[in-house]
């Protein structure tokens, strides 16, 4: 055995090619496996290059350690790229985006709910990451001893070569993958096919193409200084005044429905994962008649622009801002100005302003965030005398808060619909498992046992939450509030929690393309409003503005990044990473039609739109006129 030792340790020399192949291998086998998600060849010469400096320059460094030290490097490094990897697999399966540093200021809630479902990662790849690990051992096992008497500059010079010519390499790819300045000509027009890639790289707000044309290790390098604000953007509220200036003749003005609702009492209830399969008069029949009684937003959309898609589709239908993707912290929800969210224009209206979730206020900092949008108070299961936080029917304990005396504004998050469809939330689903099982078997619905089992428990998880939605109707009915109460009901996301998203598709009857998963369930109920089917394209950044005109508050609507949806302007959908939607035309950067003037001119509007909300948030820009925000 001792033999056999002293023969493998005089492999030493092939530790530092080993490591430079193990770092390689981890990178390409991701690129490999993930290519399809994004459009960037394997083989493309930016990710290649991406891939060899990056494998070149940590193998430099670590060959500037000494034996023990070099073990332990190769080793962390490894093992914290190849967890990355894994959340990469874990969250691009879950929600289509791939992991970024950003994601950690949501973080709380979403790993409360791992299942190992989620785990369900092609077996080839998960082959090749074990392997990049392997090989890493053998290196850091072969790594030599120091050489006494060599002089240092002998063994230090062709490491910090290595590492000077890798950093040369990176530089390059990196300054050839940025986007160039425009040059003014007489037919120079912009191209959203052709900006496409080095915009996303630039902005890097597409987790997934960004991975793809950069690789494993220049995207957790680049998205750690972008997600933390160092990569050195400055941002401008001077700028942000002259967009606001031109935001002002591209509004809806006034229209019938202005101060529909005017005195009204609201009750906004965002409603987790029911989409629009579960919304039948089988599934869910309280829920389903009130919208058959309705003004029901027909095409209503909810993307998810960050992985935490429920906090996503919270701010923006309370601030009417889209939430910053990278560069800010989740404190700034807590710290910075509002003036013009819903809850502090209720509350500048002489409403009452309260929130009611049955989750801890210290997920997503739900307790501080949503003080400083405006409310009263952040009523959770405690303070509603709830037995259980995960049944929605045990909100209505807090009836006499959510609907008090005078005139009153209560934003409502349920629960119940949350995943995962599996048994560790048996508590949600037992109740009512023996009716949804009944249920399912008349629907016609088909699927692997696995994809039934699934489905029935998302029916279960539904049908509590229409008990709530059941009860809370019949409170106000029974206490005399509700003709003067309007109730407007919304999806925080689609049904994300199936792990099978084939079998999503098929169960809601839509195509895989970038828009059609995120039409939602939206109407809004009472309020004395006649029953309508509005037709018009419109998503959860359209709410807080409509709301607006609907009750006639104050607040001036070109700071708010979508439009009234009964207005005559607005009709596109900003998707993520820069797509859009208006029924007609879907655009994406894999668009495949002509890029008309028209399509040009949408893109870089709803680019620029989406900035500039996001900048808005980034640099504070309301404080510096907190409590005098602007009128219409």
């Amino acid at each position: 055995m001792k033999n056999f030792l002293d023969r493998i340790r005089k492999l030493s020399f092939l530790s530092l090619p080993l490591c430079f192949f193990s770092f390689a291998l981890l990178d390409f086998s991701f690129r490999f496996f993930y290519q399809f998600a994004g459009d960037t060849e394997v083989f493309a010469w930016k990710p290649v290059l991406f891939t060899l400096g990056w494998a070149g320059l940590l193998t430099a460094l670590i060959s500037l350690l000494p034996r023990l030290g070099r073990r332990i490097a190769m080793m962390a490094l490894i093992l914290l790229f190849s967890v990355l990897t894994l959340v990469h697999g874990v969250l691009f399966h879950l929600t289509g985006k791939m992991f970024s540093f950003s994601d950690l200021n949501f973080a709380g809630d979403g790993a409360r709910f791992f299942s190992w479902t989620y785990l369900n990662l092609r077996k080839a790849f998960l082959l090749c990451l074990v392997c990049s690990v392997l090989l890493m051992v053998f290196a850091a096992f072969l790594a030599p001893r120091g050489k006494p008497g060599v002089k240092w500059w002998k063994r230090f010079l062709p490491s910090l070569g290595g590492a000077v010519l890798s950093l040369v390499v990176l530089f390059c790819t990196h300054n050839a993958s940025m986007p160039r300045a425009d040059k003014m000509w007489w037919g120079n027009t912009y191209d959203p096919i052709a900006a496409a890639e080095p915009e996303a790289y630039s902005e890097f707000t597409d987790s997934v193409r960004c991975l793809t044309m950069t690789g494993l290790y220049q995207y957790t390098f680049r998205d750690f200084l972008v997600s933390f604000g160092l990569s050195g953007n400055q941002l401008s509220a001077e700028k942000l005044d002259g967009f606001y200036e031109r935001r002002a003749a591209e509004i809806s003005g006034e229209n019938e429905m202005t101060g529909a609702l005017k005195r009204k009492n609201l009750i906004m209830v965002m409603m987790e994962s029911t989409d629009t399969w579960l919304l039948t008069p089988d599934y869910m029949p309280n829920l389903y008649r009130l919208q058959q009684d309705s003004v029901d937003f027909t095409n209503f959309y909810t993307p998810t622009y960050l992985s935490a898609a429920t906090f996503t589709t919270e701010i923006i239908s309370q601030t009417g801002l889209f939430p910053a993707v990278s560069g800010l912290s989740s404190s700034a929800y807590s710290k910075n100005s509002f003036p013009l969210s819903l809850a502090n224009q209720f509350e500048a209206a002489g409403y009452t302003s309260n929130s009611f979730h049955s989750a801890s206020p210290s997920i997503y900092s739900r307790g501080s965030v949503h003080l400083n949008l405006g409310f009263e108070t952040y009523y959770y299961s405690t303070l509603l005398g709830m037995d259980d936080y995960q049944l929605d029917s045990q909100l209505i304990r807090g009836y006499d808060k959510i609907a008090p005396e005078g005139s009153f504004f209560s934003y409502i998050i349920t629960y119940s619909g949350h995943g995962p469809y599996t048994e560790e939330m048996s508590a949600i689903s037992d109740p009512h498992l023996q009716e949804a099982r009944k249920t399912v078997a008349r629907s016609g619905v088909t699927g692997s046992p696995e994809n039934m089992e699934e489905y029935t428990l998302a029916v279960a998880h539904a049908m509590e939450t229409d008990d709530f939605v059941g009860e809370l109707v019949e409170a106000l009915k029974k206490d005399g509030k509700l003709e003067n109460t309007a109730l407007l009901f919304y999806a925080d996301h689609y049904g994300k929690y199936m792990t099978d998203k084939e079998f999503l598709l098929q169960i809601k009857g839509v195509p895989d393309d970038e828009a059609s998963l995120y039409r939602t369930p939206c109407f809004l109920y009472g309020g004395g409003l006649s029953p309508q089917k509005v037709e018009k394209y419109a998503s959860s950044i359209d709410l807080v503005p409509t709301l607006v005109n609907l009750y006639d508050l104050p607040a001036d609507r070109r700071y708010y990044v979508g439009d009234d949806i009964f207005g005559d302007k607005g009709g596109v959908i900003p998707l993520p990473n820069y797509a859009w939607y208006d029924g007609e035309t879907l655009y994406s950067d894999r668009y495949q039609g002509k890029v008309t003037q028209e399509i040009a001119d949408c893109t870089a509007a709803v680019k620029e739109r989406m900035n500039a909300s996001r900048d808005t948030l980034k640099c504070d820009y309301f404080k510096s006129w907190e409590q005098k925000a602007p009128v219409a």
